[in-house]
Protein backbone atom coordinates (compact mmCIF):
# COMPACT_ATOMS: atom_id res chain seq x y z
CA UNK A 1 0.00 0.00 0.00
CA UNK A 2 2.67 2.32 0.81
CA UNK A 3 4.66 1.53 -2.25
CA UNK A 4 1.52 2.55 -4.33
CA UNK A 5 0.95 5.48 -2.58
CA UNK A 6 4.93 6.15 -3.24
CA UNK A 7 4.66 5.56 -6.86
CA UNK A 8 1.46 7.63 -7.45
CA UNK A 9 2.86 10.52 -5.67
CA UNK A 10 5.98 10.57 -7.98
CA UNK A 11 4.01 10.28 -11.17
CA UNK A 12 1.51 13.43 -9.86
CA UNK A 13 5.01 15.24 -8.82
CA UNK A 14 6.62 14.15 -11.95
CA UNK A 15 3.57 15.65 -14.08
CA UNK A 16 3.92 18.60 -12.59
CA UNK A 17 7.29 19.17 -12.57
CA UNK A 18 7.76 18.58 -16.26
CA UNK A 19 3.82 19.82 -17.10
CA UNK A 20 5.00 22.01 -20.62
CA UNK A 21 2.18 24.90 -19.89
CA UNK A 22 3.20 28.47 -19.68
CA UNK A 23 4.27 28.90 -15.88
CA UNK A 24 1.51 31.47 -15.65
CA UNK A 25 -0.98 29.19 -15.79
CA UNK A 26 0.55 27.86 -12.56
CA UNK A 27 0.27 31.44 -11.22
CA UNK A 28 -3.11 31.81 -12.11
CA UNK A 29 -3.92 28.60 -10.64
CA UNK A 30 -2.74 29.70 -7.09
CA UNK A 31 -4.67 32.73 -7.24
CA UNK A 32 -8.09 31.56 -8.41
CA UNK A 33 -7.57 28.46 -5.97
CA UNK A 34 -7.06 31.27 -3.29
CA UNK A 35 -10.34 32.80 -4.69
CA UNK A 36 -12.36 29.63 -3.91
CA UNK A 37 -10.98 29.15 -0.57
CA UNK A 38 -11.71 32.57 0.51
CA UNK A 39 -15.75 32.58 -1.16
CA UNK A 40 -15.89 28.67 0.66
CA UNK A 41 -14.79 30.83 3.91
CA UNK A 42 -17.52 32.96 4.05
CA UNK A 43 -19.90 30.48 4.47
CA UNK A 44 -17.95 28.56 7.14
CA UNK A 45 -16.52 31.60 8.99
CA UNK A 46 -18.96 33.91 8.65
CA UNK A 47 -16.96 36.59 7.36
CA UNK A 48 -17.99 39.87 5.53
CA UNK A 49 -16.79 40.00 2.03
CA UNK A 50 -14.32 43.60 2.97
CA UNK A 51 -11.35 44.38 0.46
CA UNK A 52 -9.21 44.83 3.46
CA UNK A 53 -10.00 41.35 4.88
CA UNK A 54 -9.73 38.95 1.08
CA UNK A 55 -6.30 41.49 0.51
CA UNK A 56 -4.92 40.46 3.40
CA UNK A 57 -5.83 36.66 2.59
CA UNK A 58 -4.18 36.77 -0.66
CA UNK A 59 -0.86 38.38 0.95
CA UNK A 60 -1.15 35.84 2.92
CA UNK A 61 -1.17 33.00 0.89
CA UNK A 62 1.63 34.28 -1.55
CA UNK A 63 3.97 34.94 1.47
CA UNK A 64 3.14 31.60 3.10
CA UNK A 65 3.67 30.09 -1.34
CA UNK A 66 7.07 31.95 -1.35
CA UNK A 67 8.24 30.84 1.88
CA UNK A 68 7.54 26.91 1.19
CA UNK A 69 9.10 27.42 -2.23
CA UNK A 70 12.53 28.64 -0.29
CA UNK A 71 12.47 25.87 2.20
CA UNK A 72 11.83 22.78 -0.36
CA UNK A 73 14.82 24.52 -2.51
CA UNK A 74 16.85 24.51 0.34
CA UNK A 75 15.95 21.10 1.40
CA UNK A 76 15.70 19.64 -2.08
CA UNK A 77 18.53 21.89 -4.01
CA UNK A 78 15.59 20.80 -6.52
CA UNK A 79 14.89 23.39 -9.61
CA UNK A 80 13.27 26.45 -8.36
CA UNK A 81 10.56 26.30 -10.97
CA UNK A 82 10.11 22.57 -10.35
CA UNK A 83 9.34 23.13 -7.00
CA UNK A 84 6.98 26.04 -7.93
CA UNK A 85 5.01 24.23 -10.00
CA UNK A 86 4.50 21.21 -7.73
CA UNK A 87 3.52 23.94 -4.34
CA UNK A 88 1.35 26.30 -6.26
CA UNK A 89 -1.46 23.98 -7.84
CA UNK A 90 -1.23 22.26 -4.45
CA UNK A 91 -2.39 24.89 -2.69
CA UNK A 92 -6.61 23.67 -3.76
CA UNK A 93 -6.06 21.11 -0.48
CA UNK A 94 -6.98 24.65 1.07
CA UNK A 95 -10.14 24.56 -0.27
CA UNK A 96 -11.22 21.57 2.31
CA UNK A 97 -11.04 23.58 5.33
CA UNK A 98 -14.34 24.99 5.32
CA UNK A 99 -15.76 22.39 4.23
CA UNK A 100 -14.71 19.97 6.21
CA UNK A 101 -15.71 23.17 9.30
CA UNK A 102 -19.05 23.15 7.99
CA UNK A 103 -19.70 19.57 7.60
CA UNK A 104 -17.89 18.67 11.14
CA UNK A 105 -20.75 21.95 12.54
CA UNK A 106 -23.36 20.80 11.18
CA UNK A 107 -23.65 23.90 8.72
CA UNK A 108 -22.70 26.17 11.75
CA UNK A 109 -19.01 27.10 10.37
CA UNK A 110 -16.29 27.61 12.83
CA UNK A 111 -14.65 31.45 13.31
CA UNK A 112 -11.12 30.92 11.47
CA UNK A 113 -8.24 33.23 12.90
CA UNK A 114 -4.66 33.09 12.95
CA UNK A 115 -3.19 32.07 17.27
CA UNK A 116 -3.75 35.44 19.09
CA UNK A 117 -1.56 36.67 21.94
CA UNK A 118 -4.56 38.34 23.31
CA UNK A 119 -6.32 35.07 23.31
CA UNK A 120 -4.24 31.89 23.00
CA UNK A 121 -1.92 31.88 25.46
CA UNK A 122 1.21 30.51 25.41
CA UNK A 123 2.75 29.70 22.13
CA UNK A 124 5.35 27.02 22.55
CA UNK A 125 2.60 25.04 23.82
CA UNK A 126 0.71 25.41 20.86
CA UNK A 127 3.28 24.45 18.41
CA UNK A 128 3.94 21.26 20.94
CA UNK A 129 0.38 20.20 20.82
CA UNK A 130 -0.60 20.97 17.13
CA UNK A 131 -2.09 24.29 17.89
CA UNK A 132 -3.49 23.35 21.69
CA UNK A 133 -7.11 22.97 22.06
CA UNK A 134 -9.78 24.80 19.83
CA UNK A 135 -12.10 26.75 21.67
CA UNK A 136 -14.05 28.31 19.32
CA UNK A 137 -11.62 30.77 17.74
CA UNK A 138 -8.80 30.07 15.94
CA UNK A 139 -7.26 27.16 13.79
CA UNK A 140 -10.25 25.10 13.17
CA UNK A 141 -10.77 21.35 12.85
CA UNK A 142 -10.77 21.94 9.12
CA UNK A 143 -7.73 24.00 9.35
CA UNK A 144 -5.71 21.22 11.00
CA UNK A 145 -7.00 18.11 9.18
CA UNK A 146 -5.73 19.80 5.84
CA UNK A 147 -2.56 20.33 7.69
CA UNK A 148 -1.97 16.96 8.37
CA UNK A 149 -3.16 16.02 4.82
CA UNK A 150 -0.52 18.86 3.63
CA UNK A 151 1.97 17.03 6.11
CA UNK A 152 1.47 13.64 4.44
CA UNK A 153 2.23 14.75 1.21
CA UNK A 154 5.07 16.83 1.97
CA UNK A 155 6.80 14.05 3.66
CA UNK A 156 6.24 11.91 0.31
CA UNK A 157 7.69 14.93 -1.92
CA UNK A 158 10.53 14.82 0.66
CA UNK A 159 10.89 10.81 1.22
CA UNK A 160 10.57 10.87 -3.06
CA UNK A 161 13.75 13.17 -3.25
CA UNK A 162 15.46 12.26 -0.69
CA UNK A 163 15.21 8.58 -0.67
CA UNK A 164 15.58 8.81 3.27
CA UNK A 165 12.62 8.33 6.18
CA UNK A 166 14.64 10.45 8.67
CA UNK A 167 15.48 13.25 6.38
CA UNK A 168 11.84 13.09 4.91
CA UNK A 169 10.67 13.47 8.62
CA UNK A 170 13.41 16.11 9.59
CA UNK A 171 11.56 18.16 6.43
CA UNK A 172 8.23 17.57 7.28
CA UNK A 173 8.46 18.91 10.83
CA UNK A 174 10.28 22.08 9.52
CA UNK A 175 7.60 22.21 7.08
CA UNK A 176 5.30 22.11 10.09
CA UNK A 177 7.20 24.71 11.35
CA UNK A 178 7.01 27.42 8.81
CA UNK A 179 3.08 26.74 8.82
CA UNK A 180 2.86 26.74 12.16
CA UNK A 181 4.72 30.35 12.44
CA UNK A 182 2.26 31.74 9.72
CA UNK A 183 -0.58 30.49 11.53
CA UNK A 184 0.78 32.62 14.63
CA UNK A 185 1.76 35.89 12.62
CA UNK A 186 0.60 38.18 15.01
CA UNK A 187 2.72 37.19 17.87
CA UNK A 188 5.48 37.21 15.17
CA UNK A 189 4.77 40.71 14.80
CA UNK A 190 3.99 41.74 18.42
CA UNK A 191 6.86 40.95 19.22
CA UNK A 192 9.03 42.14 16.23
CA UNK A 193 7.03 45.77 17.24
CA UNK A 194 8.10 45.48 20.57
CA UNK A 195 11.68 45.12 19.81
CA UNK A 196 11.59 48.23 18.35
CA UNK A 197 9.55 49.76 21.09
CA UNK A 198 6.42 50.34 19.05
CA UNK A 199 2.76 49.82 20.42
CA UNK A 200 0.75 46.36 19.13
CA UNK A 201 -2.99 47.66 17.89
CA UNK A 202 -3.82 44.25 16.08
CA UNK A 203 -5.14 44.39 12.84
CA UNK A 204 -4.63 42.68 9.44
CA UNK A 205 -3.55 46.01 7.87
CA UNK A 206 -0.91 45.65 10.05
CA UNK A 207 -0.65 41.59 9.60
CA UNK A 208 -0.69 42.32 5.82
CA UNK A 209 1.84 45.23 5.91
CA UNK A 210 4.19 42.35 8.11
CA UNK A 211 3.53 39.79 4.63
CA UNK A 212 4.18 42.88 2.39
CA UNK A 213 8.01 43.01 3.75
CA UNK A 214 8.44 39.33 3.83
CA UNK A 215 7.23 38.99 0.18
CA UNK A 216 9.61 41.81 -0.93
CA UNK A 217 12.96 39.87 0.34
CA UNK A 218 11.44 36.59 -0.61
CA UNK A 219 10.62 37.66 -4.03
CA UNK A 220 14.37 38.99 -4.25
CA UNK A 221 15.63 35.70 -3.30
CA UNK A 222 13.68 33.60 -5.31
CA UNK A 223 14.67 35.27 -7.99
CA UNK A 224 18.33 34.66 -7.23
CA UNK A 225 17.38 31.49 -6.89
CA UNK A 226 15.61 31.20 -10.42
CA UNK A 227 18.24 32.35 -12.37
CA UNK A 228 21.63 34.15 -10.78
CA UNK A 229 22.46 35.41 -14.50
CA UNK A 230 19.50 37.49 -15.01
CA UNK A 231 19.86 38.50 -11.09
CA UNK A 232 23.28 39.34 -11.16
CA UNK A 233 22.35 41.52 -14.57
CA UNK A 234 19.49 43.46 -13.46
CA UNK A 235 21.62 44.31 -10.11
CA UNK A 236 24.35 45.77 -12.56
CA UNK A 237 21.10 47.79 -14.23
CA UNK A 238 20.03 49.59 -11.29
CA UNK A 239 22.27 52.27 -12.40
CA UNK A 240 22.79 52.69 -8.76
CA UNK A 241 23.67 56.26 -8.67
CA UNK A 242 20.38 57.47 -9.95
CA UNK A 243 18.78 55.31 -7.43
CA UNK A 244 20.08 56.98 -4.59
CA UNK A 245 19.33 60.04 -6.17
CA UNK A 246 15.62 58.98 -6.27
CA UNK A 247 15.69 57.44 -2.73
CA UNK A 248 17.43 60.61 -1.63
CA UNK A 249 14.44 62.70 -3.46
CA UNK A 250 11.92 61.02 -1.11
CA UNK A 251 14.30 61.19 2.10
CA UNK A 252 14.42 64.40 1.25
CA UNK A 253 10.73 65.37 1.14
CA UNK A 254 10.65 63.41 4.60
CA UNK A 255 13.22 66.10 6.03
CA UNK A 256 11.09 69.33 4.54
CA UNK A 257 7.99 68.23 5.67
CA UNK A 258 10.11 67.65 9.04
CA UNK A 259 11.20 72.17 8.53
CA UNK A 260 8.27 73.27 7.07
CA UNK A 261 5.29 71.65 8.43
CA UNK A 262 3.87 70.76 11.85
CA UNK A 263 4.55 67.15 10.90
CA UNK A 264 6.23 65.07 12.69
CA UNK A 265 8.98 62.16 12.12
CA UNK A 266 8.19 59.16 14.49
CA UNK A 267 8.36 55.72 13.63
CA UNK A 268 5.18 53.82 15.10
CA UNK A 269 2.96 51.05 12.96
CA UNK A 270 2.43 53.36 9.69
CA UNK A 271 5.77 54.64 9.15
CA UNK A 272 7.39 51.68 10.28
CA UNK A 273 5.87 49.50 6.84
CA UNK A 274 4.98 52.64 5.13
CA UNK A 275 8.73 54.06 4.80
CA UNK A 276 10.37 51.16 3.12
CA UNK A 277 7.22 50.44 1.18
CA UNK A 278 7.85 53.34 -0.96
CA UNK A 279 11.47 53.04 -1.10
CA UNK A 280 10.63 49.18 -2.55
CA UNK A 281 8.01 50.88 -4.98
CA UNK A 282 10.46 53.64 -6.09
CA UNK A 283 13.10 50.85 -6.78
CA UNK A 284 10.70 48.76 -9.01
CA UNK A 285 9.12 51.91 -10.76
CA UNK A 286 13.15 53.24 -11.55
CA UNK A 287 13.61 49.62 -12.98
CA UNK A 288 10.72 49.91 -14.91
CA UNK A 289 11.72 52.64 -16.61
CA UNK A 290 15.25 52.01 -16.93
CA UNK A 291 14.05 48.44 -18.71
CA UNK A 292 12.13 50.08 -21.09
CA UNK A 293 14.25 52.98 -21.88
CA UNK A 294 16.98 50.41 -22.68
CA UNK A 295 14.80 48.77 -24.79
CA UNK A 296 13.83 51.84 -27.02
CA UNK A 297 17.54 53.08 -26.99
CA UNK A 298 18.81 49.48 -28.13
CA UNK A 299 20.32 51.55 -31.21
CA UNK A 300 22.00 53.71 -28.94
CA UNK A 301 23.55 51.71 -26.69
CA UNK A 302 24.86 49.66 -28.94
CA UNK A 303 27.43 52.89 -29.33
CA UNK A 304 27.34 54.08 -26.35
CA UNK A 305 26.19 51.79 -23.86
CA UNK A 306 27.78 48.52 -24.97
CA UNK A 307 27.53 46.74 -21.62
CA UNK A 308 23.73 46.67 -21.60
CA UNK A 309 22.11 43.42 -20.93
CA UNK A 310 19.78 44.21 -24.23
CA UNK A 311 22.99 44.45 -26.09
CA UNK A 312 24.99 42.20 -24.80
CA UNK A 313 21.94 39.76 -24.97
CA UNK A 314 22.45 38.56 -20.86
CA UNK A 315 18.88 38.55 -20.93
CA UNK A 316 16.86 37.64 -23.59
CA UNK A 317 14.48 40.52 -25.21
CA UNK A 318 11.59 38.60 -24.20
CA UNK A 319 12.40 38.12 -20.98
CA UNK A 320 13.72 41.53 -20.43
CA UNK A 321 9.83 42.86 -21.35
CA UNK A 322 8.44 40.39 -18.92
CA UNK A 323 10.43 41.70 -16.01
CA UNK A 324 9.82 44.90 -16.89
CA UNK A 325 6.18 44.05 -16.55
CA UNK A 326 6.50 42.24 -13.03
CA UNK A 327 8.53 45.55 -12.02
CA UNK A 328 6.01 47.91 -12.53
CA UNK A 329 3.22 45.48 -10.97
CA UNK A 330 4.91 45.07 -8.19
CA UNK A 331 5.34 49.24 -7.95
CA UNK A 332 2.05 49.78 -8.08
CA UNK A 333 1.35 46.96 -5.00
CA UNK A 334 3.65 48.63 -2.77
CA UNK A 335 2.66 52.18 -3.32
CA UNK A 336 -1.05 51.02 -3.55
CA UNK A 337 -0.45 49.91 -0.04
CA UNK A 338 0.61 53.35 1.44
CA UNK A 339 -2.17 55.16 0.53
CA UNK A 340 -4.27 56.32 -2.52
CA UNK A 341 -2.01 59.53 -3.01
CA UNK A 342 1.02 57.72 -3.19
CA UNK A 343 -0.14 55.43 -5.91
CA UNK A 344 -1.33 58.56 -7.68
CA UNK A 345 2.27 60.30 -7.44
CA UNK A 346 3.81 56.78 -8.38
CA UNK A 347 2.22 56.28 -11.53
CA UNK A 348 2.96 60.13 -12.44
CA UNK A 349 6.45 59.27 -11.79
CA UNK A 350 6.29 56.83 -13.86
CA UNK A 351 4.50 58.15 -16.49
CA UNK A 352 6.74 61.26 -17.16
CA UNK A 353 9.81 58.53 -17.78
CA UNK A 354 7.34 56.67 -20.08
CA UNK A 355 6.71 60.08 -21.61
CA UNK A 356 10.03 61.55 -21.46
CA UNK A 357 11.74 57.96 -22.97
CA UNK A 358 9.45 56.16 -25.04
CA UNK A 359 7.80 56.49 -28.26
CA UNK A 360 5.13 57.57 -29.66
CA UNK A 361 6.50 61.09 -27.82
CA UNK A 362 9.90 60.05 -26.57
CA UNK A 363 10.33 64.03 -25.62
CA UNK A 364 13.64 63.11 -25.19
CA UNK A 365 14.35 64.65 -28.07
CA UNK A 366 13.26 67.80 -27.33
CA UNK A 367 16.56 70.16 -26.63
CA UNK A 368 16.90 71.49 -22.87
CA UNK A 369 13.62 71.44 -22.18
CA UNK A 370 12.59 67.80 -22.03
CA UNK A 371 15.12 67.26 -18.71
CA UNK A 372 11.86 69.24 -16.95
CA UNK A 373 9.88 65.50 -16.81
CA UNK A 374 13.47 64.74 -15.41
CA UNK A 375 13.39 67.33 -12.60
CA UNK A 376 9.54 67.27 -12.16
CA UNK A 377 10.33 63.35 -11.50
CA UNK A 378 12.74 64.37 -8.72
CA UNK A 379 10.14 66.91 -7.07
CA UNK A 380 7.36 64.87 -7.32
CA UNK A 381 9.48 62.11 -4.96
CA UNK A 382 10.11 64.85 -2.59
CA UNK A 383 5.95 65.45 -2.64
CA UNK A 384 5.50 61.95 -1.60
CA UNK A 385 7.98 61.96 0.71
CA UNK A 386 6.66 65.00 2.02
CA UNK A 387 3.20 64.31 1.94
CA UNK A 388 3.80 61.20 4.35
CA UNK A 389 4.79 63.33 7.07
CA UNK A 390 2.54 66.83 6.57
CA UNK A 391 -0.73 65.43 4.97
CA UNK A 392 -0.73 67.75 2.45
CA UNK A 393 1.29 69.35 -0.41
CA UNK A 394 1.87 72.82 0.67
CA UNK A 395 5.33 73.08 -0.12
CA UNK A 396 6.66 76.13 -0.48
CA UNK A 397 6.75 77.43 -4.02
CA UNK A 398 10.44 78.38 -3.98
CA UNK A 399 11.58 74.62 -3.80
CA UNK A 400 9.20 73.97 -6.55
CA UNK A 401 10.91 76.79 -8.71
CA UNK A 402 14.17 75.36 -7.29
CA UNK A 403 13.67 71.72 -8.87
CA UNK A 404 11.52 73.15 -11.92
CA UNK A 405 14.30 75.63 -12.97
CA UNK A 406 17.60 74.62 -11.78
CA UNK A 407 17.25 70.94 -11.72
CA UNK A 408 16.32 71.01 -15.41
CA UNK A 409 19.26 72.84 -16.21
CA UNK A 410 22.08 70.58 -14.82
CA UNK A 411 20.05 67.27 -15.57
CA UNK A 412 21.22 68.14 -19.28
CA UNK A 413 24.50 66.39 -18.10
CA UNK A 414 23.26 63.12 -18.56
CA UNK A 415 23.49 63.53 -22.28
CA UNK A 416 26.83 63.97 -23.00
CA UNK A 417 28.07 60.27 -22.39
CA UNK A 418 25.56 59.58 -24.81
CA UNK A 419 26.64 62.37 -27.55
CA UNK A 420 27.85 59.95 -30.09
CA UNK A 421 24.43 57.40 -29.25
CA UNK A 422 22.21 60.73 -29.89
CA UNK A 423 24.21 62.30 -32.70
CA UNK A 424 24.00 59.37 -34.82
CA UNK A 425 20.09 58.20 -34.46
CA UNK A 426 19.99 62.21 -34.36
CA UNK A 427 18.07 62.89 -31.43
CA UNK A 428 18.70 66.78 -30.60
CA UNK A 429 20.14 67.05 -27.06
CA UNK A 430 22.33 69.98 -25.91
CA UNK A 431 25.82 68.28 -26.71
CA UNK A 432 24.12 67.57 -29.96
CA UNK A 433 22.76 70.94 -31.19
CA UNK A 434 26.06 72.85 -29.72
CA UNK A 435 28.77 70.38 -29.85
CA UNK A 436 30.43 68.69 -26.98
CA UNK A 437 33.08 70.99 -25.81
CA UNK A 438 30.53 74.10 -26.03
CA UNK A 439 27.86 72.22 -23.89
CA UNK A 440 30.24 70.75 -21.51
CA UNK A 441 30.79 74.03 -20.64
CA UNK A 442 27.50 75.94 -20.32
CA UNK A 443 26.51 72.67 -18.27
CA UNK A 444 29.05 72.71 -16.18
CA UNK A 445 28.15 76.89 -15.61
CA UNK A 446 24.52 75.37 -14.69
CA UNK A 447 25.72 73.44 -11.76
CA UNK A 448 28.10 76.29 -10.55
CA UNK A 449 25.17 78.84 -10.38
CA UNK A 450 22.93 75.89 -9.15
CA UNK A 451 24.84 75.02 -6.08
CA UNK A 452 24.91 78.94 -4.55
CA UNK A 453 20.98 79.17 -5.30
CA UNK A 454 20.72 77.06 -2.37
CA UNK A 455 21.47 79.82 -0.36
CA UNK A 456 18.14 81.48 -1.20
CA UNK A 457 15.95 78.42 0.14
CA UNK A 458 18.17 78.06 3.61
CA UNK A 459 19.35 81.97 4.10
CA UNK A 460 21.94 81.01 5.68
CA UNK A 461 25.08 82.97 4.84
CA UNK A 462 27.83 81.03 5.81
CA UNK A 463 26.59 77.75 3.95
CA UNK A 464 27.52 80.04 0.47
CA UNK A 465 31.18 78.89 0.41
CA UNK A 466 30.82 75.03 0.87
CA UNK A 467 28.14 75.88 -1.50
CA UNK A 468 30.16 77.96 -4.17
CA UNK A 469 32.87 75.01 -3.58
CA UNK A 470 30.53 72.44 -4.29
CA UNK A 471 29.36 73.90 -7.79
CA UNK A 472 33.53 74.56 -8.87
CA UNK A 473 34.08 71.42 -8.19
CA UNK A 474 31.07 70.18 -10.40
CA UNK A 475 31.97 72.75 -13.00
CA UNK A 476 35.77 71.38 -13.47
CA UNK A 477 34.42 67.67 -13.61
CA UNK A 478 32.07 68.13 -16.30
CA UNK A 479 33.85 70.10 -18.59
CA UNK A 480 37.10 67.51 -18.03
CA UNK A 481 38.37 66.34 -21.07
CA UNK A 482 38.39 62.65 -19.84
CA UNK A 483 34.97 62.56 -18.97
CA UNK A 484 33.00 60.67 -16.46
CA UNK A 485 29.45 60.56 -15.14
CA UNK A 486 30.55 58.61 -12.02
CA UNK A 487 32.61 61.92 -10.16
CA UNK A 488 29.68 63.89 -11.10
CA UNK A 489 27.12 61.84 -8.92
CA UNK A 490 29.56 61.25 -6.22
CA UNK A 491 30.07 64.58 -5.56
CA UNK A 492 25.85 65.30 -6.03
CA UNK A 493 25.23 62.75 -3.72
CA UNK A 494 27.54 64.02 -0.91
CA UNK A 495 26.27 67.02 -1.30
CA UNK A 496 22.39 65.98 -1.34
CA UNK A 497 23.29 63.55 2.23
CA UNK A 498 24.99 66.89 3.37
CA UNK A 499 21.80 68.88 2.88
CA UNK A 500 19.53 66.62 4.78
CA UNK A 501 22.06 65.92 7.25
CA UNK A 502 21.51 70.01 7.97
CA UNK A 503 18.04 69.96 7.33
CA UNK A 504 17.06 67.02 9.72
CA UNK A 505 19.11 69.14 12.40
CA UNK A 506 18.18 72.18 11.70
Amino acid sequence: MIKKILILGERIITKLETNEVPFFYFILTFFFVITLRNFLETFSDKSPIFFEFFFHYYIAYITLALALIILFYLITREDIKKISQVILPSFLVLALAPIIDLILSWGKGYDMAYLLPEYHGSLLLRFITFFGSFDGKGITPGIRIEIVLILLACFIYFFIKKRDGIKAIISTFLTYSVIFIFGAAPYVVKNFLNVLNIEYKPSSTLISNFFLLLIFIFTIWIFYLYNKRYFINVLKDIRIFRFLHFELMFILGIVLAKVYSSGSVELNSSTLFQIPFIMIAILFAGLFSIFTNNLTDHDIDKISNKDRPTVSNAIPIKDYKQLSWIFLILAVLYSSNVNFETLFLMLLFIGNYFLYSMPPLRLKRVPFFSKIFVSLDSLILVMIGYFLIAGNLNIPGNIIAFFLIGFTAVFNFIDIKDYYGDKQENIKTLPVILGLKRSKILIGLFFLILYPCVYFLLKQTYLLIPLTIFGIIQFFLVIKKSYSEKPIFIVYLISIFALIGYLWFL
